[in-house]
């Protein structure tokens, strides 16, 4: 089979077909390439564990949720880190509102 005829098979260029088979032909395999960058400190089940327990608890803090983070999974990780994690998770940091009650009086004038 001619490269244009598996790349059309596949649906990708022909370059990479042909950089592939040249990867194959001079290492003898074909494996995904390491990403630039820091490695990943907590894995995704994780960071859906660290999600939860906030949503289950809003009131927690971040040092209680890295402590939990310990205790479940027995790795340390900064607070800094959580507060990544909740983020990317679409949970962001609120201050309590101060509710005040109000007398009658005030209800009404409302």
């Amino acid at each position: 089979m001619r490269l244009s005829q598996a790349a059309r098979l596949l649906n990708v260029s022909r370059s990479v077909v042909q950089r592939l088979w040249d990867q194959y032909q001079s290492e003898d395999c074909v494996s995904r390439r390491h990403a630039s960058g820091r490695p990943r400190v907590t894995t995704p089940a994780e960071d859906r564990f660290l999600a939860l327990s906030a949503c289950r608890r809003r009131s927690t803090t971040v040092p209680q949720l890295v402590a939990d983070q310990f205790v479940a999974s027995g790795r340390r990780i900064s607070g800094n880190t959580v507060r990544r994690c909740l983020h990317n998770a679409g949970l962001y940091a609120r201050r309590p509102v101060l509710c005040f009650p109000l007398n009658g009086r005030q209800r009404r004038a409302r």
